[in-house]
């Protein structure tokens, strides 16, 4: 008999996951096994978000597949990402388990904790320090439910940190410091939580959830991921860092702060420059560009 960790990742490979999971919530196996997210059921959330608690985690799923799918959010996505290897990047395995599976996962159960973190501020319904709860209910939870170490690690750090992003850039601007320290905190898994968060975002909104606002975070995405690459002690150290180009080009904007350090790391990469001197002229030339196409 399959473990319910080897069904929730049968379900997570669904070709449909959204309906495989539904399926097990009919069943009564969904709140069996994670009982904290049966507590979602019905628990209304503040007016911005369109579903309560456990439609939306339910919802971060499937937008989870509508970004890497192939439609026009997909290829939006990819495109602005385009040097990133997406497909390649969730190929790979954590404890013999698929990586998409599990930020699958980590999508569902990414505010878990909200039921029991709930309280009224000042007239307002919060959820103070929901990720780090989820956190810890997680890591008591999965490994019952016959989850390895590295794959409860994964899944708790996805829900620890999945709104860490928007923490990350609150204080502008961003130092390599503060980057290093996010990408090392979460043992460099960048990419998995910026789609944990890219989805918690579209399904926040749900319907109301704009191709503006899509548009918008994809760009965000692109920017932390460039961020993260060039403070990476991966490869030949960068010839510029994203402090240096606040310094020099007086960047305010996120996105393209991002565009040009993931332009400049790229002709790093090719050979196309060589010193830090060459690097800053790529950059405002580059930056020059980007200004240019969006007059």
């Amino acid at each position: 008999m399959a473990s319910p960790a080897e069904s929730l990742v049968e379900a997570m490979m669904d070709r449909h996951p959204v309906d495989a999971v539904r399926q097990l919530d009919d069943s009564g196996l969904l709140g069996r096994w994670l009982p904290e997210l049966e507590a979602g059921r019905g628990f209304t959330q503040p007016e911005l978000h369109h579903f309560d608690v456990l439609d939306h985690n339910i919802a971060a799923l499937g937008a989870l597949d509508t970004a890497l799918g192939d439609g026009e959010p997909g290829f939006e996505l990819r495109a602005t990402i385009g040097w990133v290897n997406l497909d390649e990047s969730l190929e790979r395995e954590i404890e013999g388990l698929p990586l998409i599976a599990l930020v699958r996962f980590a999508c569902l159960v990414h505010d878990i904790a909200k039921p029991a973190t709930a309280i009224f501020d000042d007239g307002r319904l919060r959820f103070p320090r929901h990720g780090p709860r989820g956190a810890e209910i997680l890591g008591e939870r999965l490994p019952g439910l016959g989850f390895g170490p590295e794959a409860t690690a994964f899944v708790t750090s996805m829900t620890r940190y999945h709104l860490r992003p928007g923490e990350l850039v609150r204080s502008w601007p961003v130092t390599d410091r503060a980057v290093r320290k996010f990408v090392n905190d979460l043992d460099g898994h960048v990419l998995p939580l910026m789609l944990v968060n890219l989805s918690d975002g579209m399904a926040t909104r749900g319907p109301h959830y704009t191709r503006e606002n899509y548009r918008r975070h994809c760009a965000f995405t692109n920017y932390v991921l460039a961020r993260a690459m060039a403070v990476s002690d991966e490869g030949d150290p960068p010839l510029v860092t994203g402090d240096d180009l606040v310094e020099h080009l007086n960047l305010e904007s996120g996105r393209l702060l991002g565009a040009v350090l993931t332009s400049v790391r790229q002709a790093q990469a090719e050979g196309a420059v060589s010193d830090r001197e060459e690097a800053l002229a790529l950059a405002r030339s580059v930056l020059a560009s980007l200004q240019a196409n969006e007059r």
